[in-house]
């Protein structure tokens, strides 16, 4: 009988303009996983009810320009949606949102998945400028969630991963360096746990810090490679 493991599904959140899209999919090129971001799904979205403009470009719809309007609300259904098939057929990979809502977590949880949240943060001064900069291309969402921003509504906190995931990592990309990528690398490696006699994973204890145990000496875990030969 073939037995299937958990997933593993790492779930990247955060404040627009705090660089958790460049998180997530250096995560997911590390880990070798997929990588589901709603961002793309909404962009599908717009594309499929699009028009062509006489001079040949692309024009889309005026609900695709409304920040959390209707089309980012299909997409927010498409990619639970998604998420609750990958989940299910045992898939790991890394998902990225603003917000991890509960309708999200629910499917995870309840495909079985190990849920490890990574909450991106930057301090407000970087983020008004990134979200500065891509308002100045004349973004009509990022002029949006500039002016959101700037008149407080977009709190850390609101971003913040919710309860009942596995574990908690939190990234700062203050510097604008490379992120610490080998930081959720041991985080996962942590809840993927030592192999036992018959080759499962060891049981995953609820996390009681917002930090994964370090994974050398007391706590030894398999390596990443494991979420590949899935």
């Amino acid at each position: 009988m073939v037995v299937r493991e958990r997933p593993v599904v790492v779930a990247v959140c955060g404040c627009p303009g705090a660089g958790k899209t460049t998180v997530a999919a250096a995560t997911a090129g590390r880990l070798g996983i997929p990588f589901l971001t709603r961002d793309e799904i909404k962009t599908g979205l717009g594309l499929s009810c699009a028009s062509v403009a006489e001079d040949g470009r692309v024009r889309l719809g005026r609900d695709f320009h409304v920040a959390g309007g209707p089309v980012s609300l299909r997409a927010e259904v498409v990619m639970v949606d998604a998420v609750r098939l990958l989940a299910a057929a045992g898939v790991s990979f890394v998902v990225e949102s603003s917000v991890l809502s509960h309708e999200l977590l629910g499917v995870l949880l309840t495909g079985g998945a190990r849920v490890l949240a990574v909450h991106v943060v930057a301090r407000e001064a970087v983020i008004g400028r990134r979200l500065g900069a891509r308002a100045a291309d004349g973004g009509a969402i990022d002029q949006q969630l500039l002016s959101l921003f700037q008149r407080g509504e977009m709190k850390r906190s609101i971003f913040e991963p919710p309860e009942g995931v596995e574990a908690v990592v939190e990234i700062d990309t203050s510097d604008d360096g490379a992120p610490a990528i080998e930081t959720i690398v041991a985080a996962v490696v942590a809840l993927l746990g030592p192999p036992s006699a018959g080759g499962e994973p060891a049981p995953i204890e609820p996390a009681t810090n917002r930090r994964p145990e370090p994974t050398g000496g007391r706590r030894p875990g398999r390596s990443v490679e494991s979420l590949r030969r899935r």
